[in-house]
């Protein structure tokens, strides 16, 4: 027979009171159950722990020994839940993830302040990263999970989609084409395109889908920033292709308009990276409920 903390509490009572009565009122049980629960440690140890007297216990000298022992792995398994406890209670009480600049600009923002809105005591620690640090961040549990464009990595992260949203011509809203039924790829020609020179397998697609349609043309401006890109877009200084979602989430949306591009519509996720095998805490999920419900089209 295996020994049980049930038992090990037990005993460090009855060597602490030594009476059987109030050890068992300590532990809250029966007299009769503290009696087996003490014959039951001694079988396991196979000595005799306490003489039993009519109305007290006397200890034998392995019962000393056991209590020096006993006492330790009491408080360890104390300090064991304490800690458990508070890294529970850190989780419930922070949530902490990374993303891109481009979304950190738009979309999560609003999410952000939902979320602090409806869970107001949970710390958000948010890093608005490059997309080749998002990765690292998750794997070292900096953050508990990011955000990103990239479908590729490392066999211990998990990938989930956020949202599944297509390709879309940003443009003002007094443009020609925001009047148009349908926008298709043949409809930029002529258009001035701003390009975005970050994030080469958005522009891949993008150049693969101009190239179908014979519209390879050099854009007209190439910057580095999403805010950028749209603050040109709202100036009326050209169009650019994005994904759908970044729009919505931008600060001045009455001023552009983002219209799918169709013949063909091109698919482009966005996707949430954790560790494999890793459940998102309460804080996380409810986070992540908000901001596909922002981002759904």
């Amino acid at each position: 027979m295996s020994v049980s903390l049930r038992q090990l509490r037990a005993f460090a009572e009855a060597y602490r009171l030594r009476n059987l009565t109030h050890a068992a009122e300590a532990v809250h049980v029966t007299q009769s159950a503290m009696s087996v629960l003490i014959r039951q440690l001694e079988d396991s140890l196979g000595v005799q722990l306490f003489e039993r007297l009519p109305r007290a216990l006397r200890p034998t000298a392995a019962a000393d020994e056991a209590y020096a022992i006993t006492k330790e792995i009491l408080e360890d398994v104390a300090r064991l839940q304490s800690a458990m406890t508070g890294h529970a209670s850190g989780a419930r009480s922070q949530l902490a993830f990374s993303c891109t600049p481009a979304l950190a600009s738009t979309v999560v923002p609003a999410a952000v302040a939902a979320f602090k809105a409806e869970m107001p005591d949970v710390r958000v620690v948010m890093h608005d990263s490059a997309e080749a640090s998002l990765i690292d961040q998750v794997l070292t549990e900096r953050v508990e999970f990011s955000i990103g464009f990239f479908e590729t990595g490392p066999e211990t992260l998990e990938v989930l989609p956020l949202v599944v949203d297509c390709l879309t011509v940003v443009c003002r809203s007094d443009s020609l084409l925001a009047s148009l039924p349908r926008v298709t790829w043949s409809n930029l020609a002529g258009q001035h395109i701003i390009r975005l020179t970050k994030g080469a397998p958005l522009q891949r697609q993008i150049g693969e889908a101009l190239s179908a349609t014979g519209l390879a043309q050099a854009p007209d401006y190439e910057v580095t920033f999403l805010h950028t890109a749209l603050a040109m877009i709202s100036q009326g200084l050209g169009v650019a292709v994005l994904p759908g979602y970044l729009v919505r989430g931008y600060p001045q949306p009455e001023a552009l308009v983002a219209r799918r591009l169709e013949d063909p519509v091109v698919e482009r996720s966005l996707l949430l990276h954790m560790r494999q095998g890793h459940a998102l805490g309460e804080p996380a999920q409810r986070f992540v409920q908000m901001l596909r419900s922002l981002l759904a089209p």
